[in-house]
């Protein structure tokens, strides 16, 4: 099935397909045959870069596959893999990680994540993603740098919310620690704001935000902060994104990404230990007006 794919979703089916389709066969023969080098071949195999829908068809044929109609769907996850989104345009200023993550994203149906130490991206008021990314980058709000960020943050907000409002819209599932809620980040004004969107947001039906309580104590998120994305047709791939100040990781080996998606189930098991979200909303206002 191809209709409606992504860029990111199209280019990892077929890179995978066609891995499965040499078989035994050495990468260097069909290099040759190809009249490929072998690194452009095991690029297209490793899902390092997109294949024109004609090699698509060539390839297919050299590997026998007879059947007119597989042969196309192939070819129209080579023309789904290579539609140019909006996101790179902006491959000069961000990790190529980071933009693949971005693509997966808008294929994916359910977006988890666990933040010990600020708001999840998809829930930041713009006031709120500024005065963040100036303090990571130590830039001034005004910065370009700074800018762009926001920019990328609020326009990743901007199609969410449009697959939110389609047919089959994502499932959202964020836990945060009460850390998150009581770090006045951006002053008192900007927090207070940032709290009453999260409120608001959290009402929506395919929006789920856990908080996790100090008197919990340890809990399997104390590792480190993640977002996890899952795919209801694919579902043995799931993508890891971890983001650091000195780089950035993205994971799609699924001996790599399953210990997240245990570690995401136990988090929201956790739910009914901890506080609701408009509860913990509500302390985290009253220790703002302290």
């Amino acid at each position: 099935m191809t209709d409606g794919v992504g860029p990111a979703l199209a280019r990892m089916r077929l890179s995978n397909q066609l891995r499965e389709l040499r078989d035994e066969r050495p990468a260097a023969e069909v290099a040759r045959a190809m009249h490929w080098s072998l690194s452009k071949l095991n690029r297209i195999e490793n899902n390092k870069v997109t294949i024109q829908p004609i090699e698509v068809e060539a390839l297919a044929h050299h590997y026998g596959v007879s059947d007119p109609v597989e042969v196309q769907r192939l070819v129209r996850l080579s023309v789904a893999s290579r539609r140019r989104m909006w996101w790179r345009d902006e491959h000069e200023h961000l990790d190529e990680d980071f933009l693949n993550f971005i693509a997966f994203e808008n294929d994916a149906s359910h977006l988890n994540g666990y933040q010990a130490t600020f708001v999840p991206p998809a829930l930041q008021t713009p006031e709120y993603a500024i005065a963040l990314t100036s303090s990571i980058l130590r830039k001034p709000p005004r910065h370009p740098e700074v800018r762009k960020i926001v920019d990328v943050r609020l326009k990743r907000q901007e199609t969410l919310r449009e697959r939110l409002a389609g047919d089959t819209p994502p499932r959202i599932s964020q836990v945060i620690d009460e850390g998150v809620l009581l770090r006045p980040v951006g002053g008192d004004k900007v927090m207070a704001a940032q709290l009453d969107h999260l409120v608001e947001v959290g009402a929506q039906p395919d929006i789920e935000i856990v908080v996790l309580p100090f008197r919990l104590g340890v809990h399997p998120g104390l590792g480190g902060s993640f977002e996890l994305l899952t795919f209801s047709e694919d579902d043995d791939l799931d993508v890891v994104f971890i983001e650091t100040p000195a780089i950035e990781f993205l994971l799609t080996d699924a001996e790599e990404t399953a210990p997240f998606r245990e570690i995401m189930k136990e988090l929201l098991a956790t739910d009914a230990a901890g506080d609701s979200l408009d509860r913990a909303v509500a302390n985290a206002v009253r220790a703002l007006r302290q």
